[in-house]
């Protein structure tokens, strides 16, 4: 054993620097690494649901015994700092803490996390197999490795393991000081109940639990190093006055502090409120409504499917049975997912109506992506970040500067706060070898996921999706999955899944093919799967005639004749490179202020500026001033959770399920003849009969392979099942459907396992239907693995791209800015100035653009860095994109890799009506 030549020789090691501050240069190691186990213990004392699933899951042991376990391990998080390697970094604090300056500064090759594990695995390990710390039983050391690979990921992602060059990184001064504070920690925080925990679960039992449990204790330890990592709450410290048991009262009364002003404590237990209080201007409940009221709320982990046809209010009833499952406390909180951005903003304005009514006090409310409200004021009150160090000499990214990262996109904040709205994507990485995994599925933790569209996801997607509610299941979480149809198929995989994180690796198969339908298992009842058909209200009964037309000059002419007769009308295409031709084309038939575009490769700002003029125009509350000879050019981004109402709706050919969603735009509320809206709840609309133009290739019984693509070469990759595509096509020739009557046999018709295409399709059908099982494969890869515990597994567990939440292309944060002179302004500078470069970003494919030319003139260059260092990150994971006023456009370069490796520099245009476009394309960039 190394013997400490000083019973304190661990308070000669800094924790947090920052050499040019007034006051404490530094906060010592020792008091760093309590303040951060003090959060921890504060978080879980303020979180009793996730103490007591932490209780349960390790014998039923009290509260005091797992709070002790766990805050022992979190005050190790930073064994690596001990390191020469980490102190290094400050070499002048050493010599004032240490008497001298070190003649080796270590290397920088290896981050402190993983020095924290090589420390405890070359050295602490075999100390706490002599002194039993944990008991007599050699076994156990393998479940203790789960606990310490937990704590020490806290840069979220495992560390690494296999030490090398150990010797270089740790002076033997430094392995007597980790070992020391080891040990003073252990006395200190360590009770005997809560060493003898392994020994009482047993040694095979106690490494099955902590393997576990080492997901949610290492998403813990992250936020508690962010929180305790806060200096004005935590302040710094350079000297050893105080012993680490006085300190250790100081640091749990700022922890509490902390915690409670944190935002992302579970919200309290409400009282149920009916129906009727959360939403008082829906005198009459849809069906599925009443049912969201009736259905009995068991006292355990659940899952509901819920299918209806668009408008019948099936968010209402997902949110009404997320506050009952809230009030019978099976759950503290809420995250709705849902598929893109713009159906994540479309979601805030029906849930910030209603968010104070669930919850008993207010809690924090993320809406991601809602910038005009999130951005500004909610981005205050999830973990305050405290002040970066901005100590250029520290390799190791702070925790400070790894919070503000992280929470610079505002999506992610969605997550943590008790209450959140954003994309499905941040939820599917909680699932997956991504940086911060950990920190999502804590977030996640004992909510009710509402997951919006599901049938919009994808066999990548799916499947992890289907890994998501494993894990969420396992922590006591509910679900409630939203969609206007699903197949057999899809519904059976996402019980099945949910029910294995409940333990149960066998439930019935679904039976029912009726629509509208209600799925519902939960764990109280295992061997039971509830399905309940559920009325229609008359008012969403419909048939929709369909003209599927193959010219698209017939197309066009109809959209003139419906403006003409004051109709409102919109085009929807698959690919932005279509909806930007057929802007440029219709442009020159409609008066400027009455056409808009609309798809994402527009700023943060002008998109919601758009959104928000869509919905005044297209919306439900429109009048027929609003509305008529208007047009609207759009993407997929307007068919999903966006309460528009189109007289006329035309569609590029797409999968069935995408069609039934835009024909849920057309004549969706009652209108008088001149589309002025009928409130009373009986009325008929009188605008006649509704019709969807589908815009296909030539209908043919014998397709050849390139039936689609020739007709549609931009959308061939975006929807790449044509077998799917033709069996649409088909149906539609019979000219109408009827909703809901024949949605179950257009869903099974064409995505169900008796499909059938003809021979020429075949091929692609294979090849489609081969790629999706290998997405499906490849997620399963990428996923994180509950039985092998907080372990890397193969990935490199860094950025999203790594293990995405999606399959396609890169894609990259382009920063719109616009020069002034020699001033870079950020292009909505008209946006409080601490978010105004969020409001200009616009996300842009990888092979497009990887950074801009830069500047010829030295001192533009310089204002581009000197931006650039005040972004999140120094700027490293974005592209900053200055334009110029040339001619009355704002256009700028960009440096792209063309697939023969060669430099590419490409001529961008950007406009608040068109977007961002390439100028001169040959690059396939539309698609």
């Amino acid at each position: 054993m190394i013997q400490s030549k000083s019973p304190n020789e661990y308070d000669s090691y800094w924790g947090k620097a920052r050499p040019q501050a007034e006051g404490a240069t530094c906060h010592l190691l020792v008091f760093h690494s309590l303040d951060v186990a003090a959060v921890g213990r504060a978080y879980l004392r303020a979180a009793p649901s996730f103490c007591r699933w932490l209780q349960s899951r390790m014998g039923g042991a009290d509260a005091e015994t797992v709070l002790s376990w766990v805050s022992f391990w979190i005050v190790l998080h930073d064994l690596g700092k001990f390191s020469i390697s980490f102190q290094g970094q400050v070499p002048e604090l050493v010599e004032r803490l240490q008497g001298v300056l070190p003649s080796t500064l270590g290397l920088s090759d290896v981050r402190h996390d993983s020095l924290g594990l090589w420390l405890w695995d070359t050295v602490l390990q075999a100390t706490a197999d002599r002194e039993a710390w944990f008991g007599n039983d050699p076994d156990v050391a393998f479940g203790i490795q789960s606990w310490v690979r937990a704590v020490m990921g806290h840069h979220g992602q495992p560390p690494i393991e296999q030490p090398r060059a150990f010797n270089t990184h740790f002076r033997p001064q430094d392995v007597r000081a980790g070992v020391a504070f080891a040990g003073a920690a252990r006395e200190l925080l360590l009770t005997p109940e809560a060493a003898a925990l392994p020994s009482r679960l047993g040694a095979d039992h106690f490494v099955e639990v902590s393997q576990e449990l080492s997901w949610w204790v290492a998403g813990l330890t992250v936020l508690s190093d962010w929180i305790g990592s806060n200096a004005e709450t935590f302040l710094y410290r350079d000297s050893a006055d105080l012993s680490l048991s006085e300190y250790w009262k100081l640091a749990k009364a700022r922890a509490e502090v902390a915690v409670r002003q944190c935002g992302v404590l579970p919200a309290m237990r409400p009282a149920e409120h009916p129906f009727a209080a959360l939403f008082p201007h829906i005198t009459t409940p849809s069906p599925l409504q009443d049912w969201a009221q009736r259905i009995a709320i068991h006292d355990s982990p659940q899952i509901h499917l819920l299918e209806d046809v668009t408008g019948a209010g099936k968010t209402e009833a997902a949110v009404a049975l997320t506050h009952r499952l809230m009030a019978a406390g099976c759950a503290d909180g809420f995250f709705i997912g849902l598929p893109t951005m713009a159906t994540a903003n479309a979601m805030y304005g029906r849930i910030a109506d209603v968010y104070d009514r669930l919850f008993e006090q207010p809690v924090s409310l993320a809406l991601a992506h809602r910038n005009k409200r999130m951005v500004e004021e909610f981005a205050q009150s999830v973990i305050q970040t405290g002040t970066d160090e901005h100590d250029a000499k520290q390799g190791d990214e702070t925790a400070t500067r790894r919070c503000t990262r992280w929470l610079a996109d505002h999506n992610k904040r969605a997550l943590l706060a008790p209450a959140g709205v954003g994309t499905i994507d941040q939820a599917l990485l909680a699932a997956l070898q991504s940086k911060h995994q950990s920190l999502r599925l804590l977030g996640l933790m004992r909510k009710v996921l509402v997951v919006d569209e599901v049938h919009a996801c994808d066999a990548y997607m799916q499947r992890t999706l289907e890994l998501l509610l494993e894990f969420h299941a396992r922590a006591g979480g509910s679900a409630v999955l939203l969609s206007a149809t699903l197949t057999q198929r899809m519904k059976n995989a996402l019980l099945k899944a949910f029910a294995k994180g409940c333990g149960h690796t066998r439930i019935p198969t679904i039976t029912y093919d009726t629509y509208p339908l209600t799925t519902s298992w939960s764990a109280e009842h295992p061997a039971r799967v509830d399905e309940v058909p559920i009325a229609t209200r008359p008012d969403v009964q419909r048939t929709v005639r369909v003209r599927y037309a193959s010219d698209r000059t017939e197309v066009v002419r109809a959209i003139r004749t419906a403006l003409d007769a004051g109709q409102c009308v919109a085009w929807i295409r698959n690919t932005i490179g279509d909806a930007m031709e057929a802007y440029a084309a219709l442009s020159a038939h409609v008066e400027p202020d009455r056409i808009e575009l609309f798809h994402a490769r527009f700023t943060l700002g002008d998109r919601l500026d758009i959104e928000e003029r869509v919905l005044t125009h297209f919306g439900r509350d429109s009048g027929s001033s609003q509305r008529a000879g208007r047009l609207l050019i759009a993407t997929q981004v307007a068919e999903q959770s966006l309460d528009i109402d189109l007289d006329l709706v035309v569609s590029d050919l797409a999968p069935v399920d995408r069609l039934i969603q835009r024909a849920g735009r057309l004549r969706r509320h009652a209108r008088d003849g001149q589309g002025n809206r009928l409130t009373d709840r009986s009325a008929i609309d009188q605008r006649g009969e509704p019709c969807m133009w589908v815009l296909g290739p030539v209908w043919t019984d014998s397709p050849e392979a390139s039936w689609f693509k020739k007709a549609f070469p931009r959308s061939a990759n975006v929807y790449p099942h044509h077998g799917h595509l033709w069996l649409t096509a088909k149906y539609l020739q019979q000219g109408q459907f009827t909703m809901p009557d024949d949605a179950r046999a257009l869903i099974e018709g064409v995505f169900g396992d008796d499909e059938s295409v003809p021979a020429g399709l075949q091929g692609n059908a294979n090849q489609a239907e081969g790629k999706s099982y290998g997405d499906a494969s490849l997620a399963d890869r990428n996923s994180v693995k509950l039985n092998r515990g907080y372990v890397r597994s193969g990935l490199e567990w860094d950025e999203d791209t790594v293990a995405p939440s999606r399959l396609g292309e890169d894609t990259v944060d382009v920063l719109l800015g616009r020069w002034e002179g020699d001033q870079l302004l950020p292009w909505r500078h008209d946006k409080p100035a601490q978010h105004a470069w969020a409001y200009s970003t616009v996300r842009v494919a990888k092979r497009l653009m990887e950074c801009a030319v830069p500047p010829t003139s030295p001192q533009r260059q310089a204002v581009i860095n000197s931006q650039l260092e005040m972004l999140p990150g120094g700027g490293k994971w974005i592209v900053l994109l200055p334009l110029e006023c040339v001619d009355g456009t704002y256009q700028a370069s960009g440096v792209s890799q063309g697939r023969d490796g060669a430099e590419r520099i490409t001529q961008w245009q950007y406009s608040q009506d068109a977007g961002l476009k390439a100028i001169a394309d040959n690059t396939k960039e539309d698609q």
